[in-house]
C-alpha cells in the first residue's frame, strides 16, 4: 500500500465516521476521551477541522502535500498520481 492509498483510505473512513455520527461516537466513548457533555455540546465545524487537519498532518509527515479541505468531507474527490482533483 502506498502512502497515497493510505491517505485515500483514511479520507474514506473520515467521511464514513462523519456521516455515521461523530457526536454519538464521542459521547459513547467518553470513558476513553474524557469528554463531559452531550451531543449538542459538540461543534460539527470543529470536528470537521480536526479530522481534516489530522489527515493533512499524517500526509505532511509522509512528505505529501495532500491538500484536503473540510469541504472535501462532503464532496467526492478524484486522486490520481498524487494530484487531487474535484469531481465536477
Amino acid at each position: 500500500m502506498t502512502i497515497l492509498d493510505l491517505l485515500k483510505l483514511v479520507e474514506k473512513y473520515a467521511k464514513s465516521y462523519k456521516d455515521n455520527g461523530v457526536a454519538k461516537s464521542i459521547v459513547r466513548n467518553s470513558h476513553m476521551n474524557e469528554f463531559e457533555g452531550d451531543e449538542g455540546d459538540i461543534d460539527e465545524k470543529l470536528v470537521d477541522a480536526i479530522l481534516v487537519d489530522f489527515i493533512n498532518f499524517i500526509a505532511r509527515n509522509q512528505g505529501v502535500d495532500y491538500g484536503m479541505y473540510t469541504k472535501d468531507l462532503q464532496e467526492e474527490r478524484i486522486i490520481d498520481k498524487g494530484v487531487v482533483k474535484f469531481d465536477s
